[in-house]
C-alpha cells in the first residue's frame, strides 16, 4: 500500500502565506523605532551605539527610497522620450543591420548594404523562405561605404515572385578577388510604430525593427 505524502503545511501557515505582501516603507521603520523605544526596559536601555545605528539605518532607508523614485522617473521620462522619438521616424527610411527585403505586390524592392572597402565586383543573392536561390543579381563594382541596389521583385526567368518578406547574401570581392566585408542593411520607409512593449517597434514594410537597432535615419526623398 502506498503511503500517502504528508503535507507540512498548516492551515496557520497558508494563511500567513496568502496575506498581502507589503513593501517596508521608511514610516514603519519610524514607527518600528518609536515602538522599541517606548518598550525599553529602563534599567536596560538602548545602547547609544546601537541607538545610533539605528538612526543611521533610518537615514538611509530614506535615501534610498528618494533615490528609487527619482529614477523610477527617469525611466518614465526615457520611455515617454523614446515613444515621442519612434512616432517622429513616420514617413522616414530607416537603416538597420538584418538581411530582410520585402516585396510589395508591385514594383521593385530596395536591397541596402554596407562594404568595408571598394569591390570591383558585387553579387546580391536573393533567397525564399526556405532558404532556396530565387534571383541573382549582379551589381558589379562598388564602392565602399553604403550602397544599394534595385530588385526588380522577378525570379531568375523573369517571373513575378508573389508578396512577402525575403532574405538575400552580398558577395564582394576586390580587384585581387579577395572577399570584402560586406553588411547587409534593411532600408526602407517607416510606416508605423508600436508602442505596446517595452520598446517602440517599427513597422517598415511589413518588417518589425527595434528602435534601438537603428543605425541611420534619412528623408524618404534621398537615396544611395
Amino acid at each position: 500500500m502506498a503511503i500517502p505524502a504528508v503535507n507540512s503545511t498548516t492551515p496557520q501557515s497558508q494563511a500567513l502565506n496568502s496575506l498581502p505582501q507589503k513593501t517596508v516603507t521608511q514610516d514603519d521603520f519610524l514607527k518600528l523605532l518609536i515602538t522599541q523605544l517606548q518598550n525599553q526596559d529602563p534599567l536596560a536601555p538602548m545602547d547609544n551605539q546601537e541607538f545610533a545605528a539605528q538612526l543611521a539605518s533610518f537615514n538611509s532607508l530614506g535615501q534610498l527610497i528618494d533615490i528609487n523614485q527619482k529614477l523610477g522617473g527617469l525611466q518614465n521620462t526615457y520611455a515617454a522620450t523614446n515613444q515621442m522619438s519612434a512616432t517622429a521616424m513616420i514617413g522616414k527610411e530607416i537603416t538597420t543591420e538584418a538581411n530582410t527585403v520585402s516585396l510589395a505586390s508591385a514594383g521593385s524592392a530596395k536591397i541596402g548594404f554596407q562594404l568595408g572597402a571598394s569591390a570591383a565586383r558585387t553579387v546580391v543573392n536573393v533567397l525564399n523562405d526556405a532558404g532556396a536561390l530565387v534571383r541573382q543579381i549582379d551589381a558589379g563594382a562598388q564602392s565602399a561605404g553604403e550602397r544599394s541596389v534595385a530588385w526588380d521583385g522577378k525570379d531568375g526567368s523573369g517571373q513575378r515572385l508573389k508578396s512577402g518578406l525575403y532574405h538575400f547574401e552580398i558577395n564582394a570581392i576586390d580587384v585581387k578577388g579577395t572577399k570584402v566585408a560586406a553588411t547587409a542593411q534593411l532600408r526602407g520607409i517607416v510606416t508605423g510604430v508600436k508602442l505596446n512593449g517595452s520598446e517602440p517597434i517599427l513597422d517598415v514594410g511589413g518588417v518589425d525593427v527595434p528602435l534601438s537597432t537603428v543605425t541611420g535615419v534619412r528623408s524618404a526623398s534621398s537615396s544611395v
